[in-house]
């Protein structure tokens, strides 16, 4: 069933799954809706399978997609899909990484479907969680402005509990410091005080290299 569903593209030749749920954002969507729904609700399924069903549910702004990203939030550590999909560099696991990247790019289709407000639920579950897993750049998709303004006292909370976790010394097997970089950056348009002061706090607790530079980028590390 799969294969029919994301490797195969609305002309029936092979295709991978990213490339079928772009193409599926004209509309092709719909055709294909009812079954990846059903596929990502069979708890027997393969868990990659029902992963990427979400993916593309959550990719055309389907409520059942943004609702499984908020149920997924809840328990991170316990989700069947953990271990489907790691990262290049650090071998680490980036399921909500993907995650976020469909949530965030979905914007565009939220007004066709009327699920503007469960998308905003959906990003808000994975900010509460991102100083606990790996979003790494992607976070940046759960940081367009409309969600930063939505979210944003999730965002400030999620940036102290993550700097609180580094400056005990607690270091992830994932770059949590660049993480919190982005988000300080993408405040630091409407709070460029509390930004420099989380950039600073930030910086002491020694996040490394490629968190210092996007706070010397985005400017919210002040001199002196």
């Amino acid at each position: 069933m799969l294969k029919d569903l994301l490797f195969t593209d609305f002309d029936g030749l092979p295709a991978e799954p990213d490339d079928v749920i772009a193409d599926a954002l004209d509309g092709g969507y719909a055709e294909r809706t009812e079954a990846l729904s059903a596929l990502l609700r069979d708890e027997d399924a393969d868990p990659a399978a029902r992963f990427l069903a979400c993916c593309a549910l959550a990719s055309w702004a389907d409520p059942l997609g943004y609702a499984t990203v908020v149920e997924a939030a809840v328990r991170p550590d316990d989700l069947a899909w953990r271990g489907q999909t790691y990262d290049r560099f650090h071998s680490q696991d980036d399921t909500f990484a993907h995650l976020a990247e469909a949530v965030g790019r979905s914007r565009d289709m939220t007004g066709e479907r009327g699920t503007a407000a469960e998308r905003v639920e959906a990003a808000r579950a994975l900010i509460r969680i991102a100083d606990r897993v790996q979003l790494g750049r992607g976070v940046s998709d759960l940081l367009h402005p409309e969600l930063v303004s939505a979210c944003r006292g999730q965002l400030s909370a999620t940036v102290d509990r993550g700097i609180a976790r580094l400056a005990a010394g607690d270091r992830p097997a994932f770059d949590l410091g660049m993480q919190l970089a982005l988000i300080i950056g993408a405040l630091a348009a409407s709070g460029p005080a509390w930004a420099a002061d989380a950039g600073h706090r930030l910086a002491a607790a020694h996040p490394g290299d490629r968190a210092l530079r996007e706070l010397a980028e985005a400017g919210a590390v002040l001199s002196g």
